[in-house]
């Protein structure tokens, strides 16, 4: 029994098809941060590079080198990941500059890198803040106001009289 043309056909193009997709680039990630780009010293960070479903691996590179790498799992309903988390509990003025991220699946070549995200740090430093500096207590500054404007609610009625 020999295969059909249109068989043979389809199968052709369905290989060329794969053979064509291998060859393209594939896409870039994206790469966000959170809070934000620009940090105070002693403050946290979290990059979160966003891939496609089936991406495996994701590095994190400053400025040309690999920072970190993380395994993809899957989530708790599931479903797969589709970004990997890189914290860094305290920056610092060594973690600033410019970060990308890249995807891999085991044994294939790793998708462009994303487009760069510059972190900058501040000269606020709250890794030496302690509890009692963050919260204050304005009670007696409030009191001290509050007994001024009587007095000059006083004086104004004292004036209208």
């Amino acid at each position: 029994m020999s295969p059909r043309p249109s068989t043979l056909l389809g199968l052709v193009l369905c290989l060329g098809q794969t053979i064509h997709m291998q060859d393209e680039a594939l896409p870039k990630p994206s790469l966000r941060v959170q809070p934000g780009p620009v940090v105070p010293r002693g403050r946290p960070v979290t990059f979160l590079c966003q891939g496609p479903a089936w991406a495996e691996f994701y590095h994190l590179e400053k400025e040309g080198r690999r920072v970190f790498l993380y395994h993809k799992g899957v989530s708790q309903d599931g479903l797969p990941v589709t970004e990997a988390r890189f914290h860094i509990p305290v920056v610092s003025d060594v973690t600033a500059g410019s970060y990308r991220c890249l995807y891999e699946q085991v044994d294939e070549r790793p998708s462009q890198p994303s487009e760069p995200l510059e972190l900058k740090v501040t000269e606020e430093d709250v890794s030496t803040l302690t509890a009692g500096h963050t919260s204050r207590d304005y009670t007696v500054e409030n009191s001290f106001r509050m007994c001024l404007a009587g007095v000059v609610l006083l004086i104004l009625v004292v004036i209208l009289v």
